[in-house]
């Protein structure tokens, strides 16, 4: 599968030669990540994002060697940098300190980003080729969607597009393998087309111990769209598809299934 783009390929590259001389760790996550697993993802991006397991306050050693990389910042968006061949690259600093206070401090802006997850994007990343002769580290899909949840539950409203990567996903999860039939499915009643999202829910509930930030996060955004209150925006629909049971409140189903397999409380706070 080809997932970059040539001028994406070879930020990636340089990106990981920088990683090799640092010792660091690199891995594709965001968008570009979705598409490394799911054939029909919908959403197009001209952005690669990269997270490096390095705190902010010791990534001068990076902004050197991509300075003479002939890299340049954005200067509207902190993480952002333009590589040589134009390649857009947000680079995401998540190192040990920010990974333990869930949270990178943009010095310039002065804003805070919530880093819930990333201990797994460095744990589990698996090696995948992502253009001709060149593989990266990727973060597994449940991780990805586990960064996108944090992502959308920090501004629902500013942050829609991560909403309908997540119903995407609720209806594509191992769409393509034998586990919508394996016996935990099977045992659990669900039926096919729910299969995805309730396997999806097991699968973080496998990711995320009990008591942890990352199971928070995830209790927090099935209460959201399980809510009565709760309604799909029309614009994702059209995109993501309709539900034919359920015309006024699409992905009710999903999203119950989702819960059952993550054992969530749809109305508990606990």
């Amino acid at each position: 599968m080809i997932v970059l783009l040539p001028e994406q390929a070879e930020a990636l590259r340089q990106l990981q030669d920088v990683g090799r001389e640092l010792g660091v760790d690199v891995v594709v996550v965001g968008a570009i990540g979705l598409r490394t697993w799911l054939r029909d993802e919908h959403r197009m991006t001209a952005d690669l994002d990269v997270a490096i397991a390095l705190d902010l306050d010791d990534f001068e050693p990076v902004t050197a060697r991509l300075a003479a990389l002939d890299w340049h910042r954005d200067p509207r968006w902190e993480p952002r940098w333009h590589a040589s061949l134009g390649a857009r690259v947000d680079l995401l600093p998540v190192g040990a300190r920010a990974r333990r206070e869930k949270q990178i401090v943009w010095p310039r802006a002065e804003t805070r980003m919530r880093v819930v997850g990333f201990d797994y994007v460095f744990r589990d990343a698996v090696t995948c080729e992502l253009a001709p002769g060149l593989s990266a580290r990727v973060a597994p899909l449940a991780v990805l969607v586990l960064l996108k949840i944090v992502s959308y539950l920090d501004d629902p409203h500013a942050r829609q597009k991560d909403l309908g990567d997540l119903l995407t996903i609720l209806r594509a999860y191992e769409e393509d393998g034998a586990r919508r039939f394996s016996d935990d499915v099977l045992d659990a009643g669900v039926q096919y087309d729910e299969a995805g999202a309730f396997l999806l829910g097991h699968d973080l509930k496998a990711l995320c111990p009990k008591a942890t930030d990352e199971r928070d996060v995830v209790q927090q955004f099935v209460r959201h769209v399980g809510d009565p209150e709760f309604h799909v925006p029309v614009s994702l629909v059209r995109v993501v598809g309709p539900n034919d049971d359920d015309v006024e409140r699409p992905f009710v189903r999903e999203v119950a299934a989702f819960a059952r397999g993550f054992g969530a409380d749809r109305n508990s706070s606990q």
